[in-house]
């Protein structure tokens, strides 16, 4: 989408986040590989919603969010490893300090070092992961690394969570990440995905207007079997402006024989 378009049609309903957002689309179109630090250089973040997502803490305290903890830390308790969780495009950090504060490793990991810069600076200012002998401090750690390349650790991780990750990354990457998906996540671990933004048929991104099947689509393209849907659901609660345009949907990866 050009700015042009983008200014005949709104992104989100909202004109300040949309000018962000043609912003940003700016950057990445003049400054490739670098743009992502460019926008946190400049401060076009219009992703960063100041807070953990809604929809990401309902279902951690939701029946079957606790059984999806409880069956991750029996699995890696029988196999004497680390229940270890990622977050792609992880920005300022709140969602990857949640997810640590389960008592999950948690690594939040972004392209931009500035990002992860911030990531750290934010963190340090959490009282709860400050506490002296704090178990949470050792339980996240922030990472400027390439989701598609990093050296991934021999556990493998237990838990995904993609948020504004798939939505931004260009459409030529999504059967890729697919592929990497079922490369990184150990079997019997579980992928969350928070598909946004759910915008229908509009051009142009990021973020790229997405839909459940794209996901589904992308996730069984290098293997049809390695996946089982848990749950697909229009979320209880949302962060601004994100009513109507999400869905919460959780894939558990299953054994499978095809090599990946």
């Amino acid at each position: 989408m050009t700015s042009n378009e983008g200014a005949q049609r709104s992104i989100t309903g909202d004109p300040k986040r949309d000018e962000m957002i043609s912003a940003l689309r700016e950057i990445i179109r003049d400054r490739g590989d670098e743009a992502w630090n460019v926008a946190w250089q400049k401060k076009i973040t219009p992703w960063d919603s100041g807070d953990v997502q809604p929809p990401l803490k309902d279902l951690a305290t939701s029946p079957l969010g606790k059984t999806i903890i409880d069956d991750i830390f029996c699995a890696d308790e029988a196999t004497h490893t680390t229940p270890r969780a990622l977050v792609p495009g992880c920005g300022k950090g709140y969602d990857a300090a949640f997810l640590a504060s389960l008592g999950l490793k948690t690594w939040g990991i972004d392209l931009s070092p500035l990002a992860i810069e911030a990531a750290s600076s934010w963190v340090a200012t959490v009282p709860e992961f400050n506490k002296e002998d704090s178990t949470l401090a050792k339980n996240v750690s922030y990472h400027a690394l390439d989701f598609f390349k990093f050296e991934v650790p021999s556990e493998k991780f237990s838990l995904i969570y993609d948020y504004t990750f798939f939505c931004a990354i260009p459409p030529e990457l999504r059967e890729p990440w697919g592929a990497r998906m079922s490369e990184i996540l150990r079997p019997g671990g579980y992928l969350i995905t928070l598909v946004y933004p759910i915008d229908g048929p509009r051009t142009g991104g990021p973020p790229y207007s997405l839909t459940v099947e794209l996901v589904e689509e992308m996730l069984t393209k290098s293997d049809k079997n390695a996946w089982e849907k848990v749950l697909d659901e229009v979320p209880l609660s949302h962060s601004e402006g994100h009513h109507g345009r999400e869905r919460m949907v959780v894939w558990k990866r299953l054994n499978s024989s095809a090599k990946l």
